[in-house]
């Protein structure tokens, strides 16, 4: 079973809205990530297209079902730095879990 998180990471909420987070390159990131794009709103990548050293991604906020429509989270140049959640920090991360 996983960790419960504490207050300050879930404001009250059932998710963990407060990842802890490590910069990485965008080119780094792979489906499976979450990424926190703005504050107290992380996303599960669900596909990236690599194209012209950028890099389009596609996700979903860690509170959309799997039924819900991913969408476009975002264009970033291969060498622009994101906050991508440490392992640990989400148990459905498909990277950090399996």
């Amino acid at each position: 079973m996983h960790r419960p998180f504490p207050p300050r990471k879930t404001l009250g909420t059932q998710y963990n809205l407060r990842p802890a987070t490590g910069p990485v390159e965008a080119q780094r990131l792979q489906p499976g990530d979450v990424i926190v794009i703005d504050d107290e709103c992380p996303v599960f990548i669900v596909s990236i297209n690599r194209k012209h050293g950028r890099i389009r991604v596609w996700g979903k906020f860690i509170w959309q079902t799997q039924r819900e429509l991913h969408w476009k989270a975002g264009t970033f140049d291969y060498t622009q730095r994101l906050a991508r959640a440490l392992p640990g920090e989400y148990p459905d991360s498909r990277r950090h879990t399996r």
